[in-house]
């Protein structure tokens, strides 16, 4: 009952300061204030401003400023009252007035039309100021025309093309690769004179292990565009123009004879006894041609590959059987279906892997200890290759953990001296990993 009482008291007091404020409001009149300003133009991309970066203004006042209301107008909101605040005491007749560009982070500014000001005086007048603020979405910079996939090349190069495009005007082109696992640079391009396009033609040199390579282009805005180009990490290694020897003869000691798919490297006749059993296959020459050897095939061909005169004496137990089990298979167009569809394969450079099942699905595995050169109009087989129609020989070779790794070879050069012990080929090879 006491608390009723007690608002009931109130009653006349709140309505008279209701009658107060509304009289003061109905009393309000407009004084013209001088508002010195400059027009600013928001960039919505960087959220920065020109000509300068933060919005300010010189306001007098003979009427003296008690306070301030800052609006945010924008033609598609209603005026957004975004800040309040109070001229010093001591002088009320100027103020500075500021705002910083960071105050417009959180609204949306993309058709800002300006700040209005309104100048709440000590007489119960008010005046008003106008900042015109623009709005400018800069169109972020382009890269055009680049591959969604590139593969490195037989020299492991990748040659990347395309165009960088900015109306704003190009600052610089970067190239990434995630070589380490995250993206890192490789190479940054400065743009002279801020052009608005650039054509890029690089070579990247693949890096071990990388998968994507990274574009990214920057304007003058600081605006940037990247483009990821996918570099699928190939399933084998590739060692091109790879030259071989023969077995030499007593007074030619062979440097090359003898291959090794671990390393896509070759050796000669007086590193085979330290190496007999690592070996991949031999080059020996015969009187009806050259032809490659697997190492468990040399047993009665073994002391003609000589060092110094001194023939090859197998060390390793078990003998020849006990060596490499290398197996070939001269891939003959024509033979079937699935060669023919490899050959157009190499040519179009689409490897995708060495597998069985994969590259050579369809096409019985090699099975030959040996592949010998002939040529037309000699016909080619499964162990007969030439160098014109019959280039392409499947191998697999033996690891040392006891399975098998593919390999493609594709013979370039074979060269039958009269000499058969000097005979030579050149070949590149493409070896599982």
């Amino acid at each position: 009952m006491q608390k009723f009482l007690y608002y009931i008291m109130l009653l006349p007091l709140m309505a008279s300061m209701f009658n107060s404020c509304k009289k003061e409001k109905e009393t309000i009149t407009f004084r013209a204030d001088d508002v010195t300003v400059i027009d600013y133009e928001y960039n919505t991309a960087t959220k920065r401003l020109s000509p300068q970066n933060s919005v300010s203004a010189q306001i007098t006042s003979a009427a003296g400023i008690r306070h301030i209301y800052t609006y945010l107008v924008r033609p598609n909101f209603t005026d957004t009252l975004v800040k309040v605040e109070y001229a010093d005491e001591t002088n009320t007749n100027s103020y500075n007035y500021s705002l910083p560009v960071e105050f417009f982070n959180k609204f949306k500014m993309q058709d800002v039309a300006g700040l209005k000001l309104m100048i709440m005086h000590h007489d119960h007048t008010a005046g008003e100021g106008r900042i015109v603020i623009n709005s400018f979405t800069p169109p972020l910079p382009e890269l055009r025309n680049f591959a969604d996939t590139l593969r490195p090349d037989d020299n492991d190069v990748v040659h990347i093309t395309g165009q960088a495009y900015s109306g704003n005007g190009i600052v610089k082109v970067e190239i990434f690769d995630d070589s380490p696992g995250d993206f890192t640079l490789v190479e940054s391009i400065p743009v002279a004179n801020h052009g608005t396009t650039y054509n890029l033609d690089y070579e990247y040199h693949y890096r071990p292990n990388a998968s994507n390579i990274r574009l990214k282009v920057t304007d003058i805005f600081d605006l940037t565009s990247e483009k990821t180009i996918n570099m699928p990490i190939l399933p084998y290694i590739v060692y091109q123009d790879v030259n071989m020897g023969a077995q030499g003869t007593a007074s030619v000691t062979v440097p090359n004879n003898i291959f090794f798919a671990e390393t896509g490297s070759t050796l000669g006749s007086c590193d085979i006894p330290a190496n007999e059993t690592k070996l991949d296959f031999l080059f020996y020459g015969t009187s009806t041609r050259p032809q490659f050897y697997s190492p468990s095939n040399t047993a009665n061909v073994a002391a003609n590959f000589r060092c110094n005169g001194v023939g090859w004496s197998i060390n390793t137990p078990g003998g020849a059987a006990a060596l490499k089990a290398t197996r070939f298979r001269v891939l003959v167009p024509g033979a079937s279906a699935e060669i023919d569809a490899l050959y157009a394969k190499f040519s179009a450079n689409q490897i995708a892997d060495l597998n069985a099942d994969g590259f050579f699905e369809g096409i019985p595995a090699p099975s030959s200890s040996t592949a010998r050169y002939a040529p037309p109009p000699t016909v080619p087989a499964q162990n007969i290759f030439n160098t014109t129609d019959a280039y392409l020989i499947w191998i697999r070779m033996l690891r040392d953990h006891g399975t098998f790794r593919n390999g493609l070879m594709r013979v370039k050069e074979a060269v039958s001296a009269g000499t058969a012990g000097l005979s030579t080929v050149k070949f590149d090879i493409y070896i599982a990993k």
